[in-house]
């Protein structure tokens, strides 16, 4: 259960993190796509592949159908076939296809329109679709200060103890944006350069703590610090 010392704590560590973060890796502007349909899909291609397929993917899929309407009506093994360097091609057919019935050529762009909480309750309606790749869709596409929780961001947050308590993506991304000043540009950038700093540092197996500049904030050295000393 959070308690109103441990949101604060959190809230103060996240605010110590993100400055040592704009020293060492500057701040990344957002550029808002604008596509919130095409972010939708690319980001339900990009799950559980690198980056590169995941755009071939998206690439192959544009030529394929030049509309969104024609991969709402076509056959599903055709969009599968166009996807497959994605992996996971049927199931992600499948969760493509659905969202574009869904919708039914609902205007996503009304979403900047609403509270961040609000928008992502309209995307996560849609069957197939989680907080992250709501999330994705308001930050990348609309620019809304909503902070999509990838591994390496729930990774580094866990270890630094900057949580509040919270176990999961859903709920350090409740955190996290209670936390951060509630523009797009801050949450990009916090986005950014907390991923780089995952992918770079803060690895998941054997950190590279003697690299870090968040080492003196972080739980997890700490922690290691003192098992080391007993």
């Amino acid at each position: 259960m959070r308690t109103a010392a441990a949101a604060a704590e959190s809230c103060n560590k996240i605010d110590d993190v993100w400055r040592r973060l704009k020293a060492e890796y500057g701040e990344p502007r957002i550029e808002p796509t604008g596509d919130p349909i095409g972010q939708l899909v690319s980001t339900i291609l990009s799950q559980h592949t690198a980056d590169a397929s995941s755009d071939r993917a998206y690439r192959q899929l544009r030529a394929r159908f030049p509309t969104w309407s024609d991969v709402a009506t076509a056959p599903l093994d055709e969009i599968a076939e166009s996807i497959h360097l994605a992996g996971l091609s049927n199931q992600k057919a499948t969760t493509i296809q659905t969202a574009l019935r869904d919708l039914d050529s609902t205007d996503l762009q009304a979403l900047s329109t609403l509270p961040v909480a609000d928008a992502r309750r309209r995307l996560t309606s849609i069957r197939g679709v989680g907080d992250k790749t709501a999330s994705c869709v308001l930050l990348f596409a609309l620019g809304m200060p909503a902070q999509p929780v990838d591994t390496h961001i729930e990774r580094v947050s866990k270890r630094i103890g900057m949580t509040s308590g919270a176990r999961t993506a859903a709920g350090i991304q409740d955190v996290l944006e209670e936390c951060l000043p509630a523009d797009g540009q801050t949450m990009y950038a916090f986005h950014v350069d907390l991923i780089r700093h995952g992918r770079e540092i803060c690895v998941a197996r054997s950190p590279k703590c003697s690299l870090c500049v968040l080492s003196d904030l972080c739980a997890y050295y700490q922690q290691s610090i003192s098992q080391m000393e007993s």
